[in-house]
């Protein structure tokens, strides 16, 4: 075998510099939490009058354990703001009362509660600065497939500020001969023919598998000449699931719903979730009723006109339902269309329900009688979704579930408001069909709680230039295919 200049001069190939970053990566991802386990242990040493050291050995070994087994943030959770936040100071919480148990236990000198809620806020606080201190590099991606989709992704992860992600370039299938290989704004970085080559020159950490690439030809070209180089692989969609927390519906088709047939798939209509929205109904409806009873007074005496809007909705299954609303516009205005900032049919008293949305509270009626739930996709208007089924594909999925008072949609999207609107929110609806949990659904209730006050209703969409909408918007033609409406026919026979 013939050595190479590496071999002969001892310098690293770049397959052992990509090794090297993978390895720096697992060294810095424990560091903040070493440190918040350091600072808190620190603090807690500084307070003990006897036994320090075995206080603080306590204190960081309680705080680790503890910071392993909840610190690891599920990715959707670093997508919703104040559910960060809230997650961010769990492990801490924890950890402090779980030291003062084991310090009682052991019989060892216990610390002031003042003193462990001085090391929990202290170990939150120095674990987001490790955080970012010791970021480790970003991720080094390159997509294989359409250059439409890797403009889209790259457009996408600057419009969303994510930093941990970095889009290379562009692999693409043989081009003819005598064509030069040219691409958008992500550059071509090469063939499919010559993958391996490609990944170690440009360092590659992930290969995103578009659907315009040949499946055949891209996982032969992994199996014969990339099994051994540190690269992963997923496909293109799952990655803007993971990372970027929706479906991109125009990339998809209708094998991405075979999630839904797999033996794991957990069934929307739980136990568990009735529970949830039982409690919250209960909860909601006695701490709200007082409100609910003043708007009721000054709507009433405003025009004299309902108190409440009752309107047709499209529900689980395609069947329709009656929504109850607090009634915002004023009486006689029954047009259907889209609702706006400065609608001329909202009354003062309905700008500020809307606002806060409390004209929505007389909803949870709607959730105990079972035609909703507290979380999931926004009922629409039959109008609206007999226009939009024809617009958007796969829309009517989202009625595989009930609709929810609020969902993942509602907190990332805000109002829909346009057809460009809808299927931002389709892209959100579609994620959570697949991913809704017990867990998703109690950070997106605490989520709400921030949208209340620190939302704008009527936020940015496609058609008002919007970076996200740019690669993710399913209205053009070529994306009108409409496999979708047949469940909604058959739902309601």
């Amino acid at each position: 075998m013939t050595a190479t200049a590496a071999d002969l001069l001892g310098t690293p190939t770049l397959g052992d510099a990509n090794v090297a970053t993978i390895r720096q990566r697992r060294i810095v991802e424990p560091l903040p939490a070493l440190t918040g386990a350091a600072t808190a242990a620190l603090i807690v040493a500084l307070e003990a009058e006897t036994m320090a050291w075995a206080a603080m050995a306590t204190t960081f070994v309680v705080f680790v354990l503890v910071g392993a087994a909840l610190g690891r943030r599920r990715r959707w959770s670093a997508m919703l703001p104040f559910t960060r936040v809230l997650v961010g100071l769990l492990y801490p919480v924890v950890a402090a009362a779980a030291v003062w148990v084991l310090m009682d236990a052991m019989a060892m000198t216990q610390a002031s509660l003042t003193t462990l809620a001085i090391a929990a806020a202290s170990a939150a606080l120095a674990t987001m600065l490790a955080r970012r201190v010791a970021a480790p590099p970003a991720t080094r991606i390159a997509v294989v497939g359409s250059a439409r989709s890797a403009d889209q992704l790259h457009r996408e992860i600057l419009g969303f500020g994510v930093q941990d992600q970095e889009i290379v370039g562009l692999v693409v299938t043989a081009q003819p001969a005598g064509e030069r290989l040219t691409g958008g704004l992500v550059p071509v970085l090469g063939e499919i023919a010559d993958l391996a080559e490609v990944l170690e020159r440009h360092k590659v950490d992930v290969l995103l598998i578009d659907g315009a690439a040949s499946r055949g030809e891209v996982f032969d070209q992994l199996a014969e000449t990339c099994l051994d180089l540190p690269v992963r692989a997923c496909e293109l969609t799952q990655f803007y699931e993971d990372a970027l927390g929706h479906v991109p519906v125009r990339d998809i088709d209708s094998a991405w719903f075979r999630y839904m047939m797999h033996p794991r798939f957990r069934s929307p209509d739980t136990v568990t979730k009735r529970t949830l929205d039982l409690a919250v109904v209960l909860v909601a409806g006695i701490a709200f009723a007082p409100v609910i009873a003043v708007c009721a007074l000054l709507i009433k005496l405003h025009d004299g006109g309902p108190v409440l809007f009752y309107q047709r909705r499209i529900g689980s299954r395609g069947r329709e339902f009656t929504l109850l609303k607090l009634r915002t516009m004023r009486t006689g205005t029954s047009e259907t269309r889209w609702s706006s900032l400065d609608d001329y049919r909202v009354t003062p008293i309905g700008r500020v329900l809307r606002r806060t949305h409390l004209d929505e509270i007389p909803q949870l009626l709607n959730i105990l009688r079972g035609e909703m739930s507290v979380v999931g996709p926004r009922p629409e208007q039959p109008e609206f979704v007999e226009h939009l089924e024809r617009m958007l594909p796969y829309y009517s999925r989202r009625h595989l579930i009930k609709p929810g008072l609020t969902g993942w949609a509602q907190v990332r999207c805000g109002y829909a408001g346009s057809d460009a609107g809808s299927a931002w929110k389709l892209c959100h609806d579609l994620f959570y069909l697949k991913h809704q949990s017990l867990g998703l659904d109690l950070a997106i209730l605490a989520e709400t709680a921030r949208t209340l006050v620190a939302d704008r209703q009527f936020p940015r969409h496609a058609d008002r230039g919007a970076p996200e909408f740019a690669a993710l918007t399913a209205l053009d033609p070529a994306a009108r295919v409409q496999p979708a409406g047949e469940l909604t026919a058959a739902a309601t026979r």
